[in-house]
């Protein structure tokens, strides 16, 4: 019997991820038993394959979203590091970030030997431009704008300050793929833009993630630093073409089966999107809020993903006390208030407040490159402490339909009447 390394025995297991039952598992495997020559997944490596699925589901993004280099990437975070480094981020060189965004936003400025520079955000949940631009130093290199809950930021705004500073725009749009800002998609506005695939996202591959540019330059040193051999060059062993081509990087190649599911995660990415955007309109103009409370403001209703309705009430008592009523609501303020660490919020990330490192020379915070570090504290943004402990969220699923909205919508205008 020929070798074969991955095959019908691996396939099986891939089958039992899906909850397959043990009687149908065993009608599947009999069948393929059955066939004169056993399944082959042959190279499960991107590289030397020639159907490699890596392969397929960047160009199927690219001719998806417009993007003329599109980069797959083992996760998020990665996609975040890659880009960091290929938009030149380096040893004492400030980005700017959101202080409400997953902690892996400022981490990835950290690994790529950056100073996160944490700035206020305003009533949309995004980055306030006015908060931007006062810190705005010398030593600036990038912005670094979030597109939390699957929020649009203000992109003309943001990027009109990098073009008069001349600084990089990296969009972190991990919780925001397929969203628009006036028509376009999110990560294509910026310099380059990062999307994670991991299994709470929009669309999932488990883990993985994207990188997104059109200039060659970034995408070359992305690739660089993804992949430490440089397998990916028409001579894997020549020397670099261009300086700068080669470095040492890591190693964050997406696997072939991450890929796959990829693909057919792809395939339902406008359906997702179009679909939690009608209800979380349909919700929107249904839903009758108390006069302490409003709608999160959005900077392109017809490009928001829709899976999060923002509610803001006057103040955080009022907010908890919607949350703890049960009524459908979550949010910050009553996570707070139980001891709960929510690493979306800069005030929980002491790694860097008090900036913790894995060694005691303490790089990049203590290094010849930084002259003055931000005055970091768990008060350094006042603003969006304010504003997320009075947040309140609804969850919108798209696998819900119109008629739950409007029970949904019902339910809640009576109770926050009740309530307030």
């Amino acid at each position: 019997m020929a070798y074969v390394k991955y095959s019908t025995d691996e396939l099986m297991e891939c089958v039992d991820v899906f909850n397959v039952s043990e009687e149908t598992q065993k009608k599947i495997r009999k069948l393929l038993d059955a066939e004169t020559n056993p399944p082959d997944a042959g190279n499960f490596f991107r590289y030397y394959n020639p159907r490699s699925k890596v392969v397929k589901f960047e160009q199927m993004v690219r001719e998806k979203i417009g993007s003329k280099y599109v980069l797959a990437v083992n996760s998020g975070t990665s996609s975040l590091v890659a880009a960091m480094v290929a938009a030149g981020v380096g040893p004492g060189d400030e980005v700017i970030i959101p202080a409400y965004t997953f902690f892996a936003s400022a981490s990835a400025v950290v690994v790529a030997k950056g100073v996160p520079v944490i700035t206020d955000i305003d009533e949309t949940l995004t980055l306030d431009p006015a908060a931007i631009e006062k810190n705005i130093t010398r030593k600036t290199k990038a912005i670094l704008p979030v597109h939390m809950l699957g929020l649009p930021s203000k992109m003309d705004e943001i990027c009109k300050l990098a073009a008069k500073y001349n600084l990089k725009v990296i969009e972190d749009t991990a919780q925001a793929f397929g969203g628009k800002y006036k028509g376009k998609y999110l990560g294509t506005i910026g310099d380059v833009g990062c999307i994670s695939l991991d299994a709470y996202k929009v669309i999932g591959t488990g883990e993985g993630g994207l990188v997104l540019t059109d200039d060659e330059w970034t995408y070359i040193k992305a690739q660089s630093y993804h992949d430490a051999a440089a397998c990916w060059r028409p001579d894997r062993f020549a020397r670099e073409r261009k300086k700068g081509e080669l470095f040492c990087g890591e190693n964050y190649r997406m696997p072939e089966l991450c890929a796959a599911v990829g693909i057919a995660q792809l395939k339902k990415l406008d359906w997702i999107n179009e679909r939690t955007r009608s209800l979380w309109k349909q919700l929107k103009a249904e839903i009758k809020l108390p006069s302490c409370a409003k709608f999160v403001e959005c900077n392109d209703k017809n490009g928001v993903c829709g899976y999060n309705l923002g509610i803001l009430f006057d103040n955080s008592e009022q907010c908890v006390n919607a949350i703890n009523a049960k009524i459908g609501l979550g949010g910050l303020a009553a996570k707070d208030t139980k001891g709960v660490r929510d690493w979306h919020v800069y005030w929980n990330w002491e790694q860097i407040l008090e900036q913790k490192t894995a060694t005691e020379e303490g790089c990049p915070f203590k290094c010849q490159h930084v002259s003055k570090l931000p005055a970091y504290s768990t008060d350094m943004c006042m603003k969006t402490k304010n504003i997320m402990l009075r947040l309140a969220t609804l969850s919108i699923s798209p696998s819900c339909d119109s008629a739950w909205a409007t029970a949904t919508a019902a339910k809640l205008s009576a109770e926050l009447k009740k309530l307030f």
